[in-house]
């Protein structure tokens, strides 16, 4: 049963970033449409000086990323300095004989005693969680941009509908200006819809991966859990299973996050519909209005297969029943 959980936890993560590779694989066509949508609306807004807007929510979203990296190769540093501290222990404070020594993860060789080529194995299983991690950090940067960059076509369509009502007078009756100011608001209108659009692009694209992601993570959060309890006797696993823990916890955190970000920037525009000079434009254009906020009614979230959204409060949720979890795994374990 011990050997199984903690393998468990381990495999389940090697398993994550199988999957994060193999959704975008089967979803290329859907992330090929939104790389032209993002080179085709990046050139778009720096034609009407607009570019501004949306650059300043995706750099917040290449910040959270640089940040979530900096974090996973932190803990992976930690999980993969661990094992080394009994061979370091025995260069620097050696003892009558060598201290037990604990490898990065539970394998078996049939061929020969793992004891025997301790740091052979290190190496090789350093690798695998090199490859591992650096996979995770790199698929999820991808989605963080994407995502930060969805939002930012919320706000860009908020800033066009506060900047084409902030010097709104009632129609002046020449056909020109009347003219200019329809399309104006024609922009504002495309702009909402290409980020439906897009957004509906993204959450198709990352449902199943979204769902079977949550699983994954539950399951490895509540089996490192389980171990690092199990193993306080033993600090060295103990702390190896902590950090892994840790780790798991803070990516269940930033999957969630950028969905968060999205749905805020989302709901947002109807705030920025509702704050503008809305009441100066003709009642042609006050009910076009009217339509994009009821449209904002129905939030841009996005889902983990339809069943479960990807935002703080489910985060918090979650980690409510994988405690649930552990408490039950550590029953069944007495």
């Amino acid at each position: 049963m011990d050997g199984v959980i903690e393998c468990l936890s381990y495999f389940v993560t090697s398993s994550t970033s199988a999957v994060k590779v193999l959704n975008m694989h089967f979803n290329k066509r859907n992330f090929s449409k939104m790389y032209q949508l993002v080179a085709k609306q990046w050139e778009h807004l720096k034609l009407n000086n607009e570019l501004h807007v949306l650059e300043k929510v995706v750099m917040q979203g290449n910040r959270m990323a640089h940040f979530y990296r900096n974090t996973l190769v932190s803990f992976m540093v930690l999980f993969l300095l661990v094992p080394l501290t009994s061979p370091i222990l025995d260069i620097v404070h050696p003892i009558n004989g060598t201290r037990k020594r604990q490898q990065l993860l539970r394998v078996n060789y049939i061929f020969f005693n793992s004891d025997d080529y301790f740091f052979y194995i290190y190496l090789q299983l350093f690798w695998s969680t090199v490859v591992v991690v650096l996979t995770i950090v790199g698929a999820d940067w991808l989605y963080m941009l994407i995502i930060h960059h969805s939002s930012g076509l919320f706000a860009v369509c908020g800033y066009q509908i506060q900047k084409a009502t902030a010097n709104l007078n009632y129609f002046s009756g020449e056909k020109d200006s009347d003219n200019s100011t329809y399309e104006k608001f024609r922009n504002c209108v495309m702009m909402h819809k290409e980020a439906i659009q897009f957004y509906n692009i993204l959450d198709e694209s990352s449902q199943s991966s979204y769902l079977i992601q949550v699983g994954l993570n539950i399951l490895s959060i509540s089996t490192a859990a389980v171990q690092t309890v199990v193993n306080l006797d033993r600090p060295e696993e103990a702390i190896r299973s902590a950090v892994f823990c840790g780790a798991c916890q803070f990516h269940l955190f930033l999957l969630s996050l950028p969905g968060q970000v999205l749905l805020d920037h989302s709901s947002d525009l109807a705030d920025n519909i509702y704050s503008s000079k809305w009441y100066k434009a003709p009642v042609q254009i006050q009910k076009v209005l009217y339509v994009m906020q009821i449209r904002c009614r129905r939030f841009c979230s996005l889902t983990a297969g339809g069943l479960y959204e990807m935002n703080i409060e489910n985060f918090g949720i979650t980690f409510k029943t994988c405690i649930s979890y552990i408490t039950m795994l550590m029953s069944m374990k007495d």
